[in-house]
């Protein structure tokens, strides 16, 4: 049973690393649409009736929820598998 922890512990690492720099990448895309409409001008133009804000907005609601949807299936066939 002590030969099963260190392998138990080394997987709670990586899930926690991996989960850590998922949710680190999500946070830096997340701002991204904030720094970009702050420090640029790449917002600034329209897209027909629709301001640019508007996609980006619905992109920064929608990209994280995605991103826990996908995570949270490659995590369920990672448990399934064992």
């Amino acid at each position: 049973m002590a030969a099963e922890e260190p392998e138990q512990n080394s997987e709670l690492v990586v899930r926690r690393r991996i989960a850590f720099i998922g949710g680190l990448v999500a946070l830096v895309l997340f701002l991204a649409v904030p720094v970009l409409t702050a420090f640029t001008t790449l917002f600034d133009g329209k897209a027909g009736p629709v301001g640019a804000g508007y996609p980006a907005a619905a992109f920064a609601i929608l990209f994280p929820l995605a991103g826990a949807h996908l995570y949270t299936r490659w995590a369920n066939r990672w448990e399934d598998r064992r």
